[in-house]
């Protein structure tokens, strides 16, 4: 048994690795390309509120600015800038220089490195004014950008003749860091779901191999008791089917003192009953012995051609014509020679004995090119529909001369060769044998 199954465990593992690995191969991939959607939506998203919030928060001051710079846009100086963007740089951690420029000329507010608020001169503004206040595009421009200072303009031209325009700059790295922190929470949630669904599925693999090798444990076990049981079936019938024999036996022994003068008579009932005992011995051992091995790969024409050439004469004797028909380019088949030898026969023998005198019996040899099919078919009385299930078990017969294991065989033998057999009646009349076999049997 432990040989067995250690021989069939690899066929095993590759029967759940495979399915597995491929479900693990989807599983990384979902995650993979579900991940990054979910990670850059995510880092889109919120690096949109960080730039709506950094409008929301200089709203209200570029409004006041615009309203001063009108008002007192001869006397604007940077003292005054500084003045009115102290409370911008507390607010606003990554906020490094804010600058206005028209054109005459420019000025602005930078952030030291010492933390130091400084006003600086700048260039006038050559360009008309730009303003970057969408929050979708600004988003964008925060991961796309190389600079060190990222910078979001403000249009404050009070006409079109006095272009005014307010830049506000961040240090990229910063915001860019800003918004990778918040995003670490994502990230490790990702992992770690990720890595509890490998852990479940590998735990999922673990068990399935465990139940199918506890399966096949109990296969054997359980396939054991069955043939156990079987055998034991088997020889009751056949201690009961030989008790007939053998009180004939007696009996015509006993005859034999009796009735001396029919010495001759009585001899040949013995050796009749003596025959039968010996033909239900060798269909028994025929019908429990082990059929694993001897397969061999046979011409289906050539084989049948033969065998059909030398049971043709049993057909002759009864008056039966015995009729073959072979399809086209029948590939070559892996069997067991023997043994598919004696079903077919036993099947040939069956139909003859059904089949009246002046009948027909004509077996069909064809091919799918996976499957060989056998039909055989006779014009005789048919299957009774009430035994019609009961055919293929042993000791079963309805001819008093029949000892009922010549379809069990039959059933024994399809079944050693991976392939099923099926009996029903034809129209108009006869009953009608099929026996399917693969093409390619494992050994």
């Amino acid at each position: 048994m432990s040989a067995s199954l250690s021989q069939s465990t690899p066929p095993l593992l590759r029967v759940y690795l495979a399915p597995f690995a491929l479900l693990i191969l989807l599983y990384l991939l979902i995650i993979g390309f579900g991940s990054a959607w979910l990670y850059y939506s995510a880092k889109q998203a919120q690096t949109e509120i960080v730039a709506d919030n950094i409008i929301t928060i200089v709203s209200p001051f570029i409004k006041q600015l615009k309203k001063h710079y009108i008002a007192h846009k001869d006397t604007n100086e940077p003292s005054l800038l500084s003045e009115k963007v102290k409370h911008l740089y507390k607010v606003l951690p990554h906020l490094r220089q804010i600058s206005i420029r028209d054109r005459k000329k420019g000025y602005g507010v930078r952030l030291t490195s010492n933390g130091q608020l400084v006003d600086v001169e700048l260039e006038p503004i050559k360009t008309n004014p730009k303003s970057s206040t969408d929050r979708h595009q600004l988003a964008q421009q925060v991961h796309q950008q190389k600079s060190a200072l990222f910078s979001v303009d403000f249009d404050l031209s009070p006409d079109k003749s006095n272009p005014v325009q307010l830049s506000i700059a961040f240090d990229r790295a910063g915001l860019v860091g800003q918004i990778n922190d918040i995003l670490q929470t994502l990230i490790h949630g990702i992992i770690g779901f990720s890595t509890i669904g490998l852990l479940s599925i590998f735990i999922a693999i673990t068990i399935a191999i465990y139940t199918g090798l506890s399966t096949k444990k109990m296969e054997a076990r359980l396939q054991r008791i069955y043939h156990q049981a079987e055998m034991g079936k088997l020889s009751s019938s056949l201690v009961h089917d030989l008790r007939n024999p053998l009180t004939s036996i007696r009996a015509n022994i006993q005859n034999l003192l009796i009735s001396p003068d029919e010495t001759t008579m009585i001899i040949n009932e013995l050796d009749h009953d003596l025959l039968s005992i010996e033909q239900k011995l060798t269909d028994f051992l025929t019908m429990t012995k082990p059929r694993n091995s001897g397969f061999e790969t046979i011409d289906p024409k050539l084989f049948f051609s033969e065998l059909i050439r030398k049971i043709e004469p049993l057909f002759r004797q009864k008056n039966i014509n015995l009729v073959s028909k072979f399809g086209n380019n029948l590939p070559a088949l892996n069997a067991i020679p023997e043994d598919l030898r004696n079903a077919v026969l036993n099947m040939l023998m069956n139909a003859k004995n059904h089949t009246p005198a002046q009948g027909h019996v004509w077996i069909k040899i064809q091919s799918n090119r996976k499957t060989l099919q056998i039909i055989i078919e006779d014009d005789g009385s048919g299957i009774d529909s009430i035994m019609i299930t009961k055919i293929f078990e042993p000791f079963f017969t309805t001819r008093k001369e029949g000892h009922g294991l010549g379809l069990a065989i039959v059933k024994r033998i399809v079944k050693a060769h991976n392939g099923n057999i099926t009996a029903e009646n034809r129209f108009p009349n006869g009953a009608r044998f099929i026996m399917t076999i693969p093409i390619n049997n494992e050994q």
